[in-house]
């Protein structure tokens, strides 16, 4: 058998690797022909039917990725429409708590909601690019909680090619919108300040939302005092186990850190 490939056309081999390299560039269309020689034909039909195989899951593959888009953007149109029944709530809502209940209740919607809407349009399904999705999420907050007198600015600092899955999306979306509303109604009476926003890819994943604000009245305890937000802030940082530091000099700081 070592004869006849040593004996076979140099074109014939040739043409072998072509079709295996257009295989490698996703081009299944290419097949190698049979001559009669007895060793290359059969490298030749083991070369078609890999592509075969391969052409077949590529297909199934595709088919997998257009259904998971449309879960995608079903889920996203869904949370869409809570969202829209919530914000037509709010109109005929006076008492100041309930409306603040049913803001915040959207907000939180939409955070999720944004991360179905990315993922949808991505082209790897399986993670977003965190850096475009915070700044996203902060103007949509900004939008929904700030007055028109409003004058409170982000600084974002968030490494490029910073990627996140939907398990950690999904959280990490809730915390931040709970920092940022928290900042929106208790940081700025003057509606005027600073919110800073960096996410770090070290030996563990890096966040620190920090205002420039009031910072925590005197003798506040995170244990005691903290409201359902900052409830929700440790419990959605438990859930990637990960861990939250608060710290109140200049303004408030949530520095959270993310094992990889």
């Amino acid at each position: 058998m070592a004869k006849n490939i040593k004996d076979s056309s140099p074109e014939r081999v040739k043409e072998i690797l072509d079709v295996i390299m257009s295989y490698a560039r996703f081009d299944f269309s290419k097949k190698t022909t049979i001559h009669g020689n007895e060793t290359l034909d059969a490298i030749g039909a083991g070369v078609n039917m890999l592509g075969e195989e391969l052409e077949s899951s590529t297909v199934s593959l595709k088919e997998k990725e257009q259904l998971l888009k449309e879960i995608h953007h079903r889920v996203k149109n869904n949370l869409q429409i809570v969202s829209s029944l919530l914000n037509l709530q709010s109109e005929n809502i006076l008492d100041k708590r309930y409306l603040d209940l049913i803001i915040e209740s959207r907000n939180r919607i939409n955070s999720m909601a944004l991360v179905h809407e990315m993922l949808y349009s991505a082209k790897d399904l399986s993670k977003i690019e965190i850096g475009q999705y915070v700044e996203r999420l902060s103007k949509g907050i900004q939008y929904s909680l700030s007055k028109n007198e409003s004058d409170v600015k982000f600084d974002f600092n968030i490494d490029n090619g910073l990627y996140f899955d939907i398990d950690h999306m999904i959280p990490l979306g809730l915390i931040l919108n709970e920092i940022i509303s928290n900042s929106y109604k208790y940081a700025f009476p003057n509606n005027e300040g600073k919110i800073t926003i960096e996410m770090r890819n070290k030996t563990e994943y890096e966040m620190i939302v920090k205002d420039n604000g009031v910072g925590f009245k005197p003798h506040f305890d995170v244990k005691r005092d903290s409201n359902l937000g900052m409830q929700l802030i440790f419990m959605l940082a438990e859930q990637m186990d990960g861990k939250v530091e608060i710290k109140s000099e200049i303004g408030v700081s949530y520095q959270i850190n993310i094992p990889k």
